[in-house]
């Protein structure tokens, strides 16, 4: 399946600080110019240089500009509202639906896991992680479980006197230690070996008793994200917590849904602000006012190898954003060959460094040359040009444009 049109623009964003947050392209995927399957885009997960795509009406996988669907028409995923998403290895995807619980998909064959087959208690499975011991743990509103690929083992309120069966993700730490949200019943600290403690507003300075997104930073510290009191973070083990709120930082909203380190700069994507990242002491957004960001609800973000910032927005589909120190270098928009004329023999200047391809055709289309150049200023005609009219073109992986020049 080919992919449709894209929308794709540059835009250069506002900044509320001094530090540069250099520009954006944004690319768009939408049910209007691509194959996804619906526009809220719950969840997103890389695997294999493809993009695993989690909507409310199916799953969609995106590699080589092309959309796979797996929805209830075409697969055995009978449940199309997909909230949780996991890579396992290079092959399996492990997938959290509303509905119908658990499934495993390894390109060929798919896997069930529900409560009428399994030791789950619930069929709404809201994350999805693996540990170290390739443990498999899953948040439902009925507990927290972890399958060993054979065993099933789980912890609620009934069994373990945990505050809370509504348990909301799950993290795993550098030492295989397991940090697990909840609403209104704290965060959950599980050791290596699974024994565990609570930390409520009760038995700690924790600001709120309620979580909804975690992540772990270079240093093996936990960030969380609460619905109440914004970002906090662990800076030991069960406290101190430090937290950043619209009242004490430059966080503008402490309404915010997910979160995700692009190497020291902390990516987090809020309810009603957009994009939003936080750098030292520096805070920068990206949202629907600043930029061509078409949604300011952010309910999944994940970065890739490459460092493109994708976001799933509650109503706009996906996003692909991509920073660039200087976008200028890649544009291929403005590219200008001098002289012209110009002379057989002659060296082709350019009025700015150009990095991409660059291809030479005569007048009915032939291709003569094509090079692939980085930081060119100037090209060399062929010795055996003649005399007449070609094209250049000059293309990369933002654009193309062609240029019209006469050898005389």
């Amino acid at each position: 399946m080919n992919s449709k049109n894209i929308v794709l623009k540059i835009i250069c964003c506002f900044l509320i600080s001094t530090c540069d947050l250099e520009c954006q392209v944004i690319t768009h995927y939408n049910t209007e110019n691509s194959e996804i399957p619906f526009n809220t885009v719950r969840c997103i997960e890389l695997q294999n240089n493809g993009l695993w795509v989690g909507t409310d009406a199916g799953l969609a996988r995106f590699i080589n500009n092309q959309w796979e669907i797996f929805d209830s028409n075409n697969s055995p995923l009978y449940s199309d509202d997909i909230r949780a998403l996991k890579a396992d290895g290079d092959s399996i995807i492990w997938i959290g639906t509303v509905n119908g619980g658990l499934f495993s998909y390894d390109g060929s064959n798919w896997e069930n896991f529900n409560v009428s087959n399994s030791g789950l208690l619930d069929n709404l499975i809201r994350d999805i992680n693996i540990d170290q011991l390739s443990n498999i743990w899953i948040s439902t509103t009925e507990g927290l479980f972890m399958f060993d690929r054979t065993n099933w083992e789980h912890w609620n309120m009934q069994d373990n006197n945990l505050l809370t069966n509504n348990i909301t993700s799950v993290q795993i730490g550098t030492h295989n230690e397991k940090y697990v949200g909840t609403i209104n019943g704290g965060i959950i600290y599980f050791d290596s070996l699974n024994q565990y403690n609570e930390y409520t507003i009760i038995n700690s300075d924790l600001p709120d008793n309620s979580v909804v997104a975690i992540e772990i930073d270079g240093n093996g510290q936990p960030w969380f994200l609460s619905p109440a009191a914004g970002l906090v973070n662990d800076t030991d083990l069960g406290g101190p917590w430090e937290n950043f709120n619209n009242l004490n930082s430059g966080l503008p909203s402490n309404a915010l849904n997910c979160l995700q380190f692009m190497d020291n700069k902390l990516v987090i994507g809020s309810e009603v602000s957009g994009l939003i990242f936080k750098d030292g002491e520096s805070w920068q957004y990206i949202n629907t006012t600043n930029s061509d960001l078409p949604d300011d609800n952010i309910l999944s973000v994940k970065v890739d190898d490459l460092q493109n910032i994708w976001v799933g927005t509650f109503n706009a589909g996906l996003c692909k954003i991509n920073l660039q120190n200087s976008i200028e270098e890649h544009l291929v928009e403005g590219v200008l060959c001098y002289p012209n004329p110009i002379e057989t023999q002659g060296e082709i200047h350019l009025n700015k460094s150009f990095s991409g391809t660059i291809g030479l055709y005569n007048s009915i289309g032939e291709l003569l040359s094509l090079n692939q150049v980085s930081s060119c200023n100037s090209l060399t005609l062929p010795d055996n040009i003649e005399q007449g009219s070609y094209v250049i073109t000059f293309s990369n992986d933002l654009s193309q444009s062609t240029q019209s020049i006469i050898v005389k």
